[in-house]
């Protein structure tokens, strides 16, 4: 009968702690921007300005990212951890989510959002494994949330050449 009680008792001394965790943060509106620079992949030899013109970030409309609980892109034991929020920028690379205050989210691109799979290697491609996980790992932006005013998200996305990709070796022709 005493073990009864004391449950009983521990258990509503327990209420008011677990409210307090559960009021901790309140719903804010982040907004953010995504663009995209690109390199110059070949033709005619570029003139300053349109060198300038590519390393200049420009709106990505459509663009889908996927926000995670947490600082890092890591997979739980399971396999993928769960996607919190998914939001996709309109014409002006512009979007807005609701996230809760006092938590940390990743922001990442979709292929980050699902398993992580190694592209295999192609005859003129060769992938470096570890090189694309610890890429795939890393967040494209991390936003620690506050219950006031927070920071505008603002992703650029740098678009590589064919010949020169991210975590691989090219061999294979290169453009006129």
């Amino acid at each position: 009968m005493k073990i009864y009680y004391v449950a009983l008792l521990s258990l509503l001394l327990s209420q008011p702690l677990l409210a307090a965790k559960k009021s901790k943060g309140k719903m804010v509106t982040i907004q953010g921007v995504v663009t995209q620079t690109r390199d110059y992949c070949g033709g005619a030899a570029p003139g300053p300005e349109m060198l300038e013109n590519l390393s200049r970030p420009v709106p990505l409309p459509e663009k889908e990212l996927y926000i995670r609980i947490g600082a890092r892109n890591k997979p739980s034991r399971s396999g993928q951890s769960p996607i919190y929020k998914k939001v996709i920028t309109n014409a002006k690379g512009e979007f807005s989510v609701t996230l809760k205050s006092n938590t940390t989210y990743c922001f990442i691109e979709g292929w980050k959002a699902k398993p992580f799979k190694v592209p295999a290697n192609t005859q003129f491609t060769v992938w470096d494994a570890a090189c694309l996980y610890e890429k795939y790992i890393v967040a494209d932006y991390v936003l620690k949330v506050n219950s006031g005013k927070n920071e505008i998200v603002k992703i650029n996305f740098h678009q590589r050449c064919f010949f020169n990709p991210y975590c691989g070796t090219y061999s294979g022709p290169l453009p006129p």
